[in-house]
């Protein structure tokens, strides 16, 4: 068989095999839960896994089909009236959605405008016009994040190593946090990744800018658009790459080349992001950019970021996540409760994850393996991607701890069990495959 038609089966065979995955669930536990803050909220069990989130897409599929509002954004929340007339979510929307109930006639769509909402958009049209069905929806989603993820492990086992390249894509198979996002419509976990890919492939041949650079910036601008959630772990771990590479290579001109990529893929990052605003600030606005740009710093940024925002303006919850300081909240994101991967369990993260790389890559320094200062820099440019949000959007984590350790698998989980693990098959291949091979010659002699 040709070596590059066994490339293309296994390559389609491992992709398949995640994107069933992140679909069935098949390594997990269907069953895991994790409180919210308010610690009365079961979460990351498979099946429903954030279906509030999910539900603004439902709600605007149900608004289109029925054409009971014209909503610019594509998320929506279709509400009706309780006893005491508040307003509060329809339950079981999705089954609405399928036989319309002439009893929920007199709802109300409510809009969900912290994001333009791309996805809400994209999925109505699938599911109304061309009549895909909510599990072929869901399929989609983890069809694109297997394609992405796949690949990016191929590049990982180009530019580096297989079994770094393996370790990802283990590490993408086993998580709990990646495979519970997969699927689900609202979060749309493949945006996270394509940008990372293109940074990744550019990565191999900083010649290609012409045609990488374009995809980077419209890949950030589509994430943008379906909404801003770690937003900035992504485009740190898009040019992490280029990062390491500046660090580690030694030629001047090799530097100079990087140091100009690292530049321009920032600032198209920057204008991605900033297209992508303008266009939710011109909706939130009502035509009027500035003015959408001002509720949006008003409304969102000052709640989500705790930076700038002012706590005597909120109250509640959001009051106390603006007054934790960022150590505080960080802290929060050491105390495991779901396994890290399959196999291994939440209480040994700080051993397995933590402190073992660590004292691993200082013998490595200190033997001057030729791995170390990569493998080192790898380490520490992936925990500050996983830092990045969770400080930069410090109210958000605080409060979304039921969600946001899935930040912890953009590179740094991965790279962690990658030094341990190469560090394990360096010993065996010094020390124990040597013995074996002297025990089988003394055998056959």
């Amino acid at each position: 068989m040709p070596k590059n038609k066994k490339k293309t089966i296994i390559l389609t065979i491992l992709t398949i095999i995640l994107a069933l995955n992140f679909n069935f669930n098949f390594f997990g536990d269907n069953n895991l839960s994790y409180t919210d803050f308010f610690g009365n909220l079961p979460e990351i069990k498979f099946n429903n896994f954030q279906y509030d989130s999910e539900f603004l897409v439902l709600s605007k599929i149900y608004e289109n089909r029925y054409e009971i509002g014209k909503s610019p954004y594509g998320l929506v929340s279709i509400t009706t009236k309780d006893s005491e007339g508040n307003l509060v979510r329809i339950e079981g929307v999705a089954e609405k959605i399928k036989q319309y109930d002439e009893a929920n006639k007199n709802v109300e769509v409510v809009n969900y405008a912290s994001s333009f909402g791309l996805q809400g958009h994209i999925f109505t049209f699938l599911y109304n016009k061309l009549h895909i069905p909510f599990f072929g929806l869901r399929l989609l989603c983890c069809i694109f994040l297997g394609i992405i993820l796949t690949a990016m492990c191929y590049f990982l086992a180009k530019k580096y190593n297989k079994i770094l390249g393996a370790v990802f894509y283990l590490t993408f198979l086993l998580s709990p946090w990646v495979v519970a996002f997969a699927k689900n419509l609202y979060w749309v976990e493949f945006t996270w990744f394509l940008p990372v890919l293109f940074g990744l492939i550019l990565s191999t041949n900083y010649k290609k800018k012409k045609i990488w650079i374009p995809c980077i910036g419209l890949a950030i601008f589509l994430k943008c658009l379906c909404g801003y959630e770690y937003i900035s772990a992504i485009m740190l771990m898009t040019i992490s790459f280029f990062i390491v590479d500046f660090i580690t290579t030694k030629g001047k001109s090799e530097k100079i080349e990087i140091l100009k990529t690292i530049f321009i893929v920032g600032i198209v990052c920057l204008v991605a992001f900033a297209c992508a605003m303008c266009i939710h600030a011109s909706i939130r606005g009502g035509g009027n950019i500035i003015e959408g740009m001002k509720i949006i710093y008003e409304s969102d940024v000052l709640r989500r970021t705790g930076i700038t925002g002012n706590a005597h303006d909120f109250e509640g919850v959001y009051k106390l996540s603006l007054e934790s300081s960022p150590l505080e909240t960080l802290s929060r994101y050491f105390a495991w409760k779901t396994p890290v991967v399959t196999g291994i369990p939440g209480g040994c993260f700080n051993i397995i994850i933590m402190i073992m790389p660590v004292l691993i890559l200082i013998y490595e320094l200190i033997r001057k393996d030729k791995e170390g200062p990569r493998n080192l820099t790898m380490l520490v440019v992936y925990l500050l991607t996983t830092f990045s949000w969770i400080v930069l959007a410090k109210a958000h984590s605080y409060i979304h701890t039921h969600i946001n350790y899935v930040l912890w698998y953009f590179g740094f989980v991965q790279m962690a069990l990658y030094v341990d693990i190469s560090f394990i098959i360096k010993i065996f291949n010094k020390y124990v495959k040597p013995q074996i091979y002297k025990n089988r010659n003394y055998t056959e002699k």
